[in-house]
């Protein structure tokens, strides 16, 4: 059991030493009842022991009014107009009772999604239905007696004056709380499987869930009793101002740093202890702000006998490199890179009479981009093309593209929609994405239903192509492919797109470098 691996150090309620038992008992039912009733849930009894411990956390967080599953409920209000996706009749909800059977389900639903990634379930599939009223009855009736004191809500309640209180309420609420704690073990996994600084940094304040697309930051800053002001802050902690910076002032609490990219000055708050750092040094890392300071986030890296030559090429490496990050912070950038968006834009609708071309196979495509290339080049004035040439040392003024193997090399469908605010984005495998749609979610071939599920899953297309197939098409076989069911109230692509692109949610910027 990793219940106690899991509690924030040093918090203690006086509930706390009842959950184990409480864990263990439901931990006994599920292995009872799944491992003889429920054909689809064949979970191995890790799995089984780590659902009651996510459960029995659930109800801690019920009981004691913590807040975090009822932040979740708030989003969706907003988002969706209901309090549980694919749940609609109040009658049935039963909103007085904390532990109800359809908050349980649509816990179970999207944790066994995180512990068992390759099994789609409908969101009100009968087993889910059953064991949720199962644990329901369990919980409500374990929980009469349990005193309302839990050391999370303790922990959570202290103050929030500094960013690093802030930022230790996180780390916690993204590694171990039962709403995040399998999507960061996931994540590890899909970045390396190494929990280093760096990566829960980049979890905590900028991964968007499973949760309705939503991240650790926003169930956080709807926690916290903090200002609307303070709250919206929280919230765009994922856009973190990465960039080189110049240390030009250490005095008591607070050191000034000149960020190299935007030249701008930033006052930062440093904690207690040596500093790391001196005057004059050249430091790559990320600030984040709380109440009018900015601190370092993550990771830093110092550079030390930094020659003059050297630094001029760091900064090209990382405006080449990480071009969308400084747009964060250099609002001029960001508006020539959007302005260039809508000029390649025009030209590429100018030349396919569309924004969606769909190639048979990669060498297609590569020939007729590199002819669309020299089309543009070609209709430039002599000193345009006699700038571009001497600027990037061409043979000829048209650049040669070059595109990965994979798409080289694909033979079943190229779609590429050109995103008006953006840029390109490319599916591959796009035949059996049309033939999908096509069909209206009526005899769906298992390619058609993975090439429709990548689609919806892949972080680089937009919720915009979607919507722009499912306008000409039509979204039923979106609905077949992840078992909605038919009889559904709320818009069921718009749970869909928030829960696999909630990045797409944010603050964006064009997919352009400007060199």
């Amino acid at each position: 059991m990793y219940f106690q691996v899991n509690r924030p150090p040093g918090y203690v309620g006086k509930a706390d030493q009842c959950l184990p038992d409480i864990i263990h008992d439901l931990k006994r039912i599920f292995i009872k009842e799944l491992d003889s009733s429920y054909r689809t849930f064949r979970l191995t009894k890790k799995h089984l022991e780590e659902l009651a411990e996510v459960l029995v956390e659930f109800a801690e967080d019920m009981h004691n009014d913590i807040g975090i599953w009822k932040a979740l409920e708030q989003y969706h209000q907003e988002f969706f107009g209901v309090r549980l996706p694919f749940i609609h009749r109040s009658e049935e909800y039963g909103e007085q009772e904390p532990f109800n059977r359809y908050r349980i389900c649509h816990l179970l639903w999207v944790v066994c999604s995180e512990l068992k990634p390759h099994l789609i379930l409908s969101p009100v599939h009968r087993d889910l239905l059953r064991i949720a009223a199962l644990a329901a009855d369990f919980l409500a009736d374990r929980f009469k007696k349990i005193p309302r004191d839990s050391g999370i809500k303790t922990f959570l309640a202290q103050p929030n004056t500094f960013g690093w209180d802030v930022k230790k309420k996180l780390v916690w609420l993204g590694q171990h709380s039962y709403l995040f704690r399998y999507c960061f073990q996931n994540y590890i996994k899909e970045t390396g499987g190494k929990p280093d600084i760096s990566t829960i940094d980049d979890f905590i304040c900028q991964e968007t869930t499973t949760w309705s697309g939503l991240g650790v930051i926003d169930i956080l800053a709807a926690i916290l009793d903090i200002t609307e002001a303070q709250r919206y802050t929280l919230r765009c902690w994922y856009e973190r101002h990465a960039a080189l910076y110049k240390i030009v002032k250490i005095e008591n609490d607070f050191m000034e740093a000149v960020n190299l990219i935007s030249d701008k000055l930033y006052t930062i708050r440093m904690g207690e202890g040596i500093t790391p750092f001196e005057t004059s040094q050249i430091v790559f890392g990320s600030l984040i702000p709380w109440n009018d300071e900015w601190y370092w986030s993550g990771e830093q890296k110092i550079y030390h006998n930094l020659t003059d030559e050297a630094l001029p090429q760091l900064k090209d490496a990382f405006l080449q490199t990480s071009s969308r990050i400084a747009y964060r912070y250099c609002d001029q950038l960001a508006k020539k890179a959007r302005e260039m968006v809508k000029i390649h834009y025009h030209d590429f609708v100018k030349y396919h009479f569309n924004d969606l071309v769909i190639y048979p196979d990669g060498l297609s495509m590569a020939a007729d981009v590199q002819k669309h290339y020299r089309q543009l080049y070609e209709s430039q004035s002599k000193e345009v093309v006699s700038q571009i040439t001497e600027k990037h040392h061409l043979k000829n003024p048209w650049a040669r593209i070059s595109f990965p193997q994979q798409i080289m090399d694909s033979n079943d469908g190229i779609g590429v929609y050109f995103n008006a605010d953006e840029g390109q984005e490319i599916m591959l495998e796009f035949n059996n994405v049309i033939h999908g749609f096509r069909k209206k979610g009526m005899d769906l071939t298992e390619n058609e239903i993975d090439c429709i599920r990548k689609f919806i899953y892949s972080d680089s297309i937009s919720p915009k192509f979607v919507k722009r197939l499912g306008d000409e098409y039509g979204i039923e076989s979106i609905s077949s492919a992840f078992l909605i069911p038919e009889n559904n109230d709320i818009g069921y692509l718009d749970y869909l797109l928030r829960r696999y692109k909630g990045h797409f949610y944010r603050n964006r910027y064009p997919l352009i470098t400007l060199i």
